[in-house]
This record gives structure tokens, C-alpha cells and sequence, in this order.
């Protein structure tokens, strides 16, 4: 099984009903097919272009925060209960699992895009309202206000209104939203499946600086490796030789989970070129065996991606959820268990040092990259 970028346990894995309709009526007010009438709305709404739709889709986003967007939804037909949640209470076979994450996954293009949108418009004063709705989404549907204080603080989001000051926080608020729904789901998942099965789990991560390309972004850059897409025709120049190296060696990797679910067993077609590939070690469900292989060159086995991070949103904050439930009585428990449980491996008093919650504020010229 191969997974890029997405986990069960991610809180944007799924949406509510109601939170469905909510998107669906803010959207056709957008483009003119508000009504009370349910299938009127919708009979408007498939008449409109895929290219009015998205442009008043972004319109909203940038308004609402870029991680208020839509997601499968629990109707109990289709999808009958939350993804982590029917994981757990099922007996799992025993697969094994390539799974990884990218900085500069969708999530982070698409609020980097919304950005931009909002700098083409000439709206730049709205960059506080944008950012204002960006971390309003750390704290989920509910927008829990005790989750993104502790955010603000964790990340170290408190900014001054100077250019300076708002890439300091749109820096730390891009790291937040990364760890919150991207990396440390895909962490938590790895672990899950390494300790719930028999199975390898292989878990792999493209950091921001492989990131750094000519190469459109708008799919995921290790997505393009693993399909070769540096070595076609029509996209060959967009890529550097050491990336086009580095499909080849991500191509070999896959090649070789696809046939034994190892991707260290050579492949036979490979064996020319899997020869030379670096070991990837297995990822254990144990606090010295979450391995992950960096996908930079030289290919190097990493060990605890962004651990003190993923403690703070795995331990820390279903912590800070319960215990403020009572100042929170709008928080439904559909909602507070987006956070999931605390985990075992970890914890957060030995391992919070201040180091990485402090941020060096950057040059006015280097402010909104």
C-alpha cells in the first residue's frame, strides 16, 4: 500500500454534514444560485463553469482560511464513520505500507496561492484578515480558541505590523498548518500500522529545500518522481540532473516496494541501478525506531520527524481540549476528537525545549516568500 500526503488521522480527513451544507450555500450565494430550494441549488450549480466555480471557491478561501474546504462527509451511506475511527476498531491485515509527506504539500501551495490571489486583487491589507482566518483553522471546525492560543505560543506567532513581522508569522503558520494536517497524521499513521500489523512500514519525507524547484508544484514534487515525470519530454527541462537523479532513485524504491513491499529487495528489471540505492530502514512503533528516509540528496535515514511538533498536537492539545470543554460547550465530541488521544511514546514536559518555538525575524526584502 503507498500513501503521499494524506492519513485517516488527518483532521481534514472527512467533514460533517452540516459543514458540507454550510460550503455548498456559501458557494452558491457566490455565484448567484442561492435559493431555499435544495435541488434548484444544485440544478444552478452544475451550470456553472469549472472556472467560475474555482475562482469563487478561492474568492471564499481567502476570506475563510484555505483549510475550510471540502472533504468527503460522514452521511453514514457512504462514508459511515470517521477514517481513524473505523481503523481502530478494525482488525487489520497484515500489508505493508509506503507512506510520506511533502512540505510543500497542497494545503500550503493552496494557501500560498490564496496569498497571492489576495496580493493580485490589490487587497494588501487584507494580509491580516487572511492570516487571521489561516490560524483561526488550527483549531479545527470549532475553531477552538484555547488550540490556537496554544498554537500562537507554541510556534511563536505573535507578530509586529511590519513586513518583517508578518513573514516571521506567515512562516510559523505555515509550519503549524504542515505538522497539523499533513506530517504529523502521516506520522501518527505510520506508527499505527507499524504497531497494529505484522507489516513493513516504510515512511519517507521531501523537506521544504528539495522543495525549492522550477518544476510546477501544483502536484506534490515526490509524486512527480515516483511518476517519472523528470524524465519525459515534455517536462525534462523544468528539472535539474540532480532531480532527475533522484526520480530515478525514488522510481527504483517504489519499484521494489510494488514487487516485495521492501523497497530495499532488489527488483530484477533494477538490479543494475537498485544496487547502488542507500538502505531505507523500517519505521518500528517505538520512540528510537521511527525512522524516515529524506528524499534529498544523499538520500540520508532520518529519525523523529518534527517529534516535539507532532507531541504538541498528539499529547498536548487533546489534553488542552478536554480540559477546557466546560469553557467550550459549543465543542461537540465529534469535533473535539478530531485531535485524537494522547499517545504513549512521548512527553511533553521532557521535550519541549524554547528552541523551537523561537523564530528570527527575517529582512523586509525577504517578507511574503
Amino acid at each position: 500500500m503507498k500513501s503521499a500526503g494524506g492519513s485517516s488521522f488527518s483532521p481534514a480527513a472527512v467533514i460533517s454534514s452540516s459543514r458540507a451544507r454550510e460550503l455548498t450555500s456559501s458557494l452558491a450565494r457566490e455565484v448567484g444560485c442561492s435559493s431555499p430550494d435544495t435541488a434548484q441549488v444544485l440544478s444552478c450549480l452544475t451550470e456553472i463553469s469549472a472556472s467560475a466555480l474555482n475562482s469563487a471557491q478561492t474568492k471564499l478561501l481567502a476570506v475563510s482560511g484555505p483549510l475550510q474546504a471540502w472533504a468527503p462527509v460522514v452521511d453514514g451511506i457512504f462514508v459511515r464513520e470517521k477514517p481513524s475511527l473505523a481503523l481502530q476498531r478494525t482488525r487489520l491485515r497484515d500489508v505493508d505500507m509506503m507512506l510520506g509527506s511533502s512540505a510543500e504539500d497542497g494545503l500550503i501551495s493552496r494557501a500560498k496561492s490564496i496569498k497571492r490571489f489576495e496580493e493580485l486583487q490589490g487587497r494588501a491589507n487584507s494580509k491580516t484578515a487572511f492570516y487571521e482566518a489561516l490560524s483561526n483553522s488550527l483549531g479545527g471546525n470549532s475553531a477552538n480558541t484555547f488550540v490556537k492560543e496554544a498554537a500562537t505560543w507554541f510556534y511563536s506567532m505573535q507578530h509586529s505590523p511590519t513586513p518583517a513581522g508578518y513573514n516571521v508569522f506567515s512562516r510559523a503558520l505555515e509550519n503549524a498548518t504542515r505538522d497539523f494536517f499533513i506530517i504529523c497524521p502521516a506520522v501518527r499513521m505510520a506508527r499505527f500500522w507499524a504497531a497494529q500489523s505484522r507489516s513493513n512500514v516504510f515512511m519517507y519525507h521531501l523537506p521544504e529545500k528539495t522543495a525549492q524547484t522550477s518544476a510546477d508544484l501544483s502536484i506534490p514534487l515526490d509524486l512527480q518522481f515516483v511518476f517519472g515525470l523528470p524524465h519525459q519530454s515534455r517536462t525534462h527541462g523544468l528539472f535539474t540532473s540532480r532531480e532527475r537523479r533522484l526520480a530515478r532513485q525514488m522510481m527504483a524504491y517504489v519499484a521494489n516496494f510494488v514487487k516485495s513491499g521492501n523497497p530495499n529487495h532488489l527488483h530484477s528489471s533494477q538490479a543494475s541501478f537498485s544496487e547502488t540505492l542507500p538502505p531505507w530502514p523500517r519505521f518500528l512503533p517505538s520512540p528510537e525506531g521511527d525512522n524516515y528516509k529524506e528524499l534529498d540528496m544523499p538520500l540520508s535515514n532520518r529519525k523523529s520527524l518534527r517529534r516535539t511538533e507532532c507531541s504538541f498536537w498528539s499529547d498536548y492539545v487533546p489534553q488542552l481540549t478536554a480540559s477546557t470543554a466546560k469553557l467550550s460547550p459549543a465543542l461537540s465530541e465529534e469535533e473535539t476528537d478530531g485531535f485524537g488521544a494522547p499517545t504513549q511514546e512521548t512527553k511533553l514536559v521532557n521535550i519541549f525545549p524554547t528552541s523551537v518555538t523561537q523564530s528570527k525575524p527575517k529582512s523586509e526584502k525577504d517578507a511574503y516568500n
